[in-house]
């Protein structure tokens, strides 16, 4: 009787302790991936402040120009950001796409403009990877 718990115990200990693990493991790592988001977004949220700063100043010309940048910059990073976590890409290129509009229109709206490059730069940093 004594050999028959002590087999199941040296069974049942490493199989616990090994199941366990990887449960441990796993939520980890599906934790760290949810909560990786696009990496970092502060050279696009760079950007975008100077947008916002030229349109503040009543600076359209100035505001296009580096507004054109950004387009740019998301564009070519496009191909490597949008795998790593495809809702969060979509929701900062929706808020972009708005911003660009707001920007290029044939009579811009300074309230519309404002609003949408606040709201590009909160979806920038609702994505970025917190340290």
């Amino acid at each position: 009787m004594k050999q028959i718990l002590l087999a199941t115990a040296l069974i049942a200990l490493p199989v616990a302790a090994f199941t366990g693990a990887n449960i441990f493991l796993a939520k980890a790592s599906v934790s760290t991936t949810a909560a990786a988001g696009l990496g970092d977004m502060t050279p696009f949220a760079t950007i975008i402040a100077d947008v916002q700063t030229a349109a503040a100043k009543g600076d359209p010309a100035a505001a296009k120009a580096r507004v054109k940048d950004f387009e740019i910059a998301w564009d070519d990073n496009a191909k490597g950001l949008r795998p790593i976590d495809p809702a969060a890409w979509d929701l900062i290129d929706s808020a972009a796409d708005a911003a660009l509009r707001a920007l290029r229109t044939a009579t811009p709206d300074a309230a519309t403009i404002t609003q949408t490059l606040a709201a590009l730069q909160t979806s920038l940093s609702a994505a970025s990877v917190q340290k």
